[in-house]
C-alpha cells in the first residue's frame, strides 16, 4: 500500500511538471495569532483585557474613520470622575451607576480633539470593575484606594491598554497603530497614573522597599512595584493635567529632595495656579531636573484651579482652550500626527 501511494503521488508530480498550463502562486497564510482584527469601518469599539489584578478592565477605544495604517495613537487616563458617563441615584454626591459604555463628557470632548488630527485614542475605565465609579470618600483611603492606586495599580492599566492598541491589526494584518508613536495624556488621578507609568525603573536603588504614608500610618505588604517597561518599549511621550505628584512617599518625598523619580521620556504638564496640589508637582519637576529624567515642557495657568480642563477659567477665560491646543501640538510634534 504504501509503495502504491508513493507511485501515485510521483505520477502527480511529473504530470503537473509536464503542463504548459501557467501555475498561480499561492499567498502564503496570514498569521494572526494574537492579534486583534478589527473589521473595516469600525470607528469605537470597547475591548478588555486582563489587569494585574485579574480584573477584566473595559477600553474604549476611537478609531478615525479614512486612516492611512498605521498611525499614531493616544492612551487617555481619566481622572477621579472616572471614564463613563454616570449619575447619582441615591443623592449623596457620589455617583454610583455609569452608563455602559459611554464616555464622560470630557472624554468625547478628547476623543474628537484627537480624531481630528487622526489620532486612535483609547480610553481605559480603571475604576468600575474595581467596585467604585468615582475616586470619592472612602476609595482616597486605605484600603480602597490601594485598588485604584494612581501609583501601582493604574500604570499597569495604561500599559496593559498599550499592549491592546499594539495587537490592533486591519483584516490584512496591517497595524492599525504605529507601535512607538503612542502617547499618554491624563487628568488629575490620571496624571498621577501617567507620572508612574513613565517612571524609569532603572532609578530604582538597590535595596528600595515600596511603600506608602497615609495620616503617618506607613503599608508595605499591600503596596505593588512600579509597572515594568514592556519589551517593545513605553510610551513616545507624557501629558499631565493638575496631577498630585506626591504619591504619598512611594517614590520617596519630592519637597524634601529624597524622591527617586524621573521619566524615561518627555512629557508635558499643566498646572494651575489655584490648586493646592501644583506645590508637589512643582517639587517633582525639581527632581526631573535633578535626577536628569525626561524633558519637561511647563505650563502654569494664573488665576485656573484644579480640574480646568473643559471649563473656560484662568487666563481671560481660555485656559482650557489654551491648555488643549498646546496639548495637540505637542502630540502632533512628538508622535508625527498628521
Amino acid at each position: 500500500m504504501k509503495t502504491q501511494i508513493l507511485l501515485y503521488t510521483l505520477l502527480l508530480i511529473m504530470v503537473s511538471n509536464c503542463s504548459d498550463e501557467p501555475v498561480d502562486p499561492v499567498e502564503p497564510p496570514i498569521d494572526l495569532t494574537g492579534k486583534i482584527v478589527i473589521p473595516p469601518g469600525t470607528r469605537d469599539t470597547v475591548l478588555f483585557f486582563n489587569a494585574v489584578d485579574n480584573v477584566m478592565l473595559p477600553v474604549y477605544i476611537s478609531i478615525p474613520s479614512g486612516l492611512d495604517a498605521p498611525v499614531p495613537a493616544t492612551v487617555v487616563m481619566h481622572g477621579s470622575g472616572g471614564n463613563w458617563k454616570d449619575s447619582d441615584t441615591d443623592n449623596d454626591g457620589i455617583d454610583d451607576t455609569i452608563e455602559e459604555w459611554t464616555l464622560s463628557s470630557q472624554n468625547r470632548q478628547w476623543e474628537a480633539l484627537l480624531e481630528a488630527e487622526n489620532i486612535i485614542s483609547a480610553f481605559p475605565g480603571s475604576y468600575y470593575r474595581r467596585g467604585t465609579v468615582e475616586n470619592r470618600g472612602d476609595w482616597k483611603k486605605p484600603p480602597l484606594q490601594f485598588a485604584i492606586s494612581a501609583s501601582f495599580i493604574r500604570n499597569y492599566d495604561a500599559y496593559g491598554t498599550l499592549e491592546v492598541l499594539r495587537k490592533l491589526v486591519s483584516e490584512d494584518g496591517t497595524p492599525l497603530v504605529s507601535s512607538d508613536k503612542v502617547g499618554l495624556l491624563g487628568f488629575s488621578h490620571g496624571a498621577s497614573a501617567v507620572q508612574s507609568t513613565l517612571f524609569d525603573t532603572n532609578a530604582v536603588p538597590n535595596g528600595w522597599e515600596w511603600s506608602q504614608s497615609y495620616s503617618g500610618t506607613s503599608y508595605t505588604t499591600e503596596i505593588k512595584s512600579p509597572a515594568p517597561l514592556p519589551q517593545e518599549g513605553g510610551f513616545a511621550v507624557g501629558v499631565m493635567y493638575y496631577p498630585g505628584s506626591f504619591h504619598n512617599s512611594y517614590y520617596g518625598n519630592p519637597c524634601s529632595g529624597t524622591s527617586i523619580f524621573r521619566t524615561y521620556t518627555d512629557f508635558i504638564i499643566h498646572l494651575p495656579s489655584d490648586d493646592s496640589l501644583t506645590p508637589n508637582s512643582e517639587c517633582m519637576l525639581e527632581t526631573v531636573a535633578r535626577n536628569a529624567g525626561g524633558l519637561a515642557t511647563i505650563h502654569r495657568y494664573e488665576g485656573a484651579d484644579h480640574g480646568f480642563d473643559g471649563e473656560d477659567s484662568g487666563i481671560d477665560g481660555q485656559s482650557s482652550t489654551l491648555a488643549r491646543q498646546r496639548t495637540i501640538d505637542f502630540l502632533k510634534q512628538k508622535l508625527g500626527a498628521n
